[in-house]
């Protein structure tokens, strides 16, 4: 997911010594940019459960109140990933992370990509079912299952990034 390297920045990785600290600080770049792609993905999410909300109100079904504390913790969520902790540590900071610990950084924000692409696919699904109370019932469900698990994945990440 790594950037072009500029040729200043190929020589900063053949210099020694500093190898490990600009490939430590591509990783924290790769990171900070799958954390921004995640918060998007919620927020369109959040935008389409805003215009699935406006079309309950409009024929009065009954979940409009679920589907307004689903948007609520949606934009918790988008907040809490934007606002992530980031991946690798200066020198001086307490907490350190090797290139491992990164990766595995990385993969938690893999993992966040995919339940928020499905949390957007559950969203779609939502505001197409307003109109069926069955199947918007068990839209709602099946999407409250996945905002738990994002959110379980985030806090494992978070818990992580802080080093606990």
């Amino acid at each position: 997911m790594g950037k072009e390297t500029s040729i200043v920045e190929k020589l900063e990785l053949a210099v020694p010594g500093f190898h490990g600290y600009k490939k430590k600080e591509l990783l924290r770049e790769d990171d900070r940019l799958v954390r921004g792609k995640v918060a998007d993905i919620l927020a369109r999410a959040r935008r389409e459960m805003e215009r699935a909300i406006q079309r309950c109100a409009m024929v009065s079904c009954a979940q409009l109140m679920s589907l307004d504390t689903m948007r609520k913790k949606l934009m918790m969520l988008e907040s809490r990933v934007r606002h992530a902790e980031a991946g690798y540590r200066g020198y001086f900071d307490r907490v350190k992370f090797r290139e491992e610990e990164i990766k595995r950084l990385i993969e938690y924000d893999a993992k966040m990509i995919e339940l928020a692409e499905e949390i957007l696919d559950n969203v779609k699904a939502i505001n197409g079912g307003i109109a069926n109370p069955q199947a918007l019932g068990m839209a709602v469900l099946e999407l409250d299952d996945k905002l738990n698990s994002f959110e379980e994945v985030l806090s494992r990440r978070m818990s992580f990034a802080v080093g606990e």
